[in-house]
């Protein structure tokens, strides 16, 4: 493998800008589909989808035709003081399909950072109440706001404090434990701190991930949703769910609250809500997103139309019998193939998890807290792209539209490196390049 152009694009990077998560020595030439190519031509099978921004994969002929289509039309004006076509029309299709039918509306913003400021900025206004839970584990951003909710790693927060107020962390509850203990234990600590130290009446939203994205792709257990959902309607507390990484069909629904028979109050939206253009969205219901008018909540980007018109493009293939069809093929293999690499490796896998296309393999790591790393740099070299997060947890979010062929080709590469670790094959040489979470 030749990474000489990329390193040359890494030296460059290291003195002109801000170090990155540095997992291995690849600088991005191309990506088409699910194929990455790097500036030394190596090509790579895309399992990291840009951080779930790419859940179509890489320019996908529907978006790259409506993005260049718009461009020779326009490709912003500030919606806080024209109209655009565009961003209504996107507005309309996202919330037609919001669950239970109820009125709904967008504020649009720029990143899920953003969405999830704009989500603590509405449930306080609306409810007229300041207190805010979230979860420990959780990330929801690296603003101010959604660095305050977020609980996965203090190296988002050293340095960089005070916080916003009034913001309480409790335990997430994940599908990893008994139904007995989720039953019993789940919403124990934010009953007693009702009791005993936040008043329920002060409380304006509960924010919550349903499926932990950096915590290593971990579901809520159901049990505990449903618990902590009827003590939110209990209270008058809003309950608003962060679906920024795992929107837009990422857990084999359009929303991920879809597969615990929830209703949000509202939620947000992000990475692949402009299929590789930026862009996010705090949906709720009408009402909530009523509370401000300009310019409680604008943003010069919001709703830039390239991005909106990249969404529209990307719904109609979403919904369309084609996508839906290969997308439930792809679950079913996806499954299967994480269950066969478990049984394969059983000394070295803890545990597989996740919903739909959103997958998490749990790293045995039996005290090496190098052997992940290195999994995934054999992975890479290789011709896989997949990273680590929660620790040692692989980090499988393809394309949805991934071919069959690749998704297999993936995971046998994934087995081939633990068998290379097991082996002695890899050097402690790859560390150099280790800068992870």
């Amino acid at each position: 493998m030749k990474i000489d152009n990329c390193l040359k694009v890494i030296e460059k990077s290291h003195k002109y800008t801000m170090k990155n998560f540095e997992y291995f020595p690849l600088a991005v030439k191309e990506a088409k589909g699910s194929i990455i190519t790097d500036l030394d031509d190596n090509k790579f099978i895309d399992f990291l989808s840009s951080a779930s921004t790419l859940n179509l994969g890489s320019s996908h002929p529907v978006i790259v035709k409506a993005v260049k289509d718009q461009l020779d039309k326009f490709s912003q004006y500030v919606i806080a003081y024209v109209w655009i076509e565009e961003a209504a029309e996107y507005a309309r299709l996202i919330t037609s399909v919001y669950p239970g039918g109820i009125k709904t509306k967008i504020a649009y913003t720029n990143s899920g950072s953003e969405a999830n400021d704009a989500a603590i900025k509405y449930s306080r206004a609306f409810t007229k109440r300041s207190k805010i839970i979230a979860f420990i584990n959780s990330y929801h951003g690296t603003t101010y706001g959604s660095m305050s909710i977020s609980g996965c790693t203090t190296l988002m927060r050293d340095k960089m404090g005070p916080f916003l107020p009034d913001v309480y962390l409790f335990p997430f509850y994940g599908n990893d434990v008994s139904d007995e203990v989720a039953e019993k234990e789940s919403t124990k600590q934010i009953e007693e701190a009702f009791e005993k130290y936040i008043p329920a009446n002060e409380v304006a939203a509960v924010i919550i991930e349903l499926v932990q994205g950096d915590a290593g792709i971990l579901p809520a257990h159901p049990i505990f949703i449903k618990k902590l959902y009827n003590l939110c309607k209990k209270n008058g507390i809003l309950f608003i769910v962060d679906d920024v990484q795992q929107g837009f069909f990422r857990t084999g629904k359009m929303f991920s609250c879809e597969n615990y028979d929830i209703i949000p109050d509202g939620m947000t939206l992000g990475k692949s809500f402009g299929s590789g253009i930026y862009g996010s969205c705090f949906i709720a219901r009408e009402e909530i997103i009523d509370t401000f008018g300009s310019p409680g909540h604008v943003s010069t980007y919001a709703g830039t139309a390239v991005s909106c018109a990249a969404g529209i493009a990307a719904f109609g293939v979403y919904y369309s019998k084609e996508f839906q069809e290969l997308l439930a093929s792809n679950i079913k293999l996806i499954e299967k193939l994480e269950k066969e690499l478990k049984e394969k490796q059983p000394d070295y896998i803890k545990t597989v998890r996740g919903l739909g296309m959103s997958r998490g393999i749990v790293i045995n790591d039996k005290g090496d807290k190098n052997m992940t790393y290195k999994i995934i740099f054999r992975c890479y070299e290789k011709g896989l792209l997949v990273i680590s997060i929660g620790g040692n947890v692989l980090r499988i979010q393809p394309p949805l539209n991934i071919t069959p062929e690749l998704l297999e080709k993936g995971y046998n590469i994934i087995n081939e490196a633990i068998e290379d670790y097991k082996n002695g094959k890899i050097s402690d040489d790859v560390l150099k390049y280790k800068s992870t979470w």
